[in-house]
C-alpha cells in the first residue's frame, strides 16, 4: 500500500490515521425512547439558552433602541415645536 504523505506535515502518514480508524469499534445503535430521551435532556436546555441570550441581546436592544429615537424625537419636538424632517407622512408633505 502506497503512503500518502503531505509535505506540511513531514512524518505524518495519513494512511497510518485512516488504518488507525478502521480499528475503532462503533457501538450500537441506542433505543429509540433512550435516544430520544437523551437528545431532549441535552439538547432542551441548550436551546433553552440561546433563545434567551437572543432576545436578551437582540430583541431587546432593537426594541430600547426604537424606543430612544421616538423619545428624542419627542423632546425635539416639545424644545423646537416641529416635528423632525424625515418623519412627516402626508401626501402634500405638510405633516398632515
Amino acid at each position: 500500500m502506497a503512503r500518502c504523505r503531505r509535505p506540511d506535515l513531514p512524518g505524518v502518514s495519513w494512511m497510518d490515521v485512516l488504518d488507525q480508524l478502521a480499528d475503532v469499534a462503533v457501538p450500537p445503535v441506542p433505543a429509540g425512547r433512550t435516544f430520544t430521551a437523551g437528545v431532549r435532556r441535552k439538547l432542551n436546555p441548550r436551546l433553552l439558552v440561546v433563545h434567551v441570550i437572543e432576545f436578551a441581546l437582540g430583541a431587546t436592544a432593537w426594541s430600547v433602541m426604537h424606543m430612544a429615537a421616538a423619545l428624542i424625537a419627542a423632546a425635539r419636538y416639545t424644545v423646537t415645536g416641529s416635528w423632525p424632517e424625515g418623519t412627516k407622512r402626508g401626501a402634500t408633505g405638510d405633516g398632515r
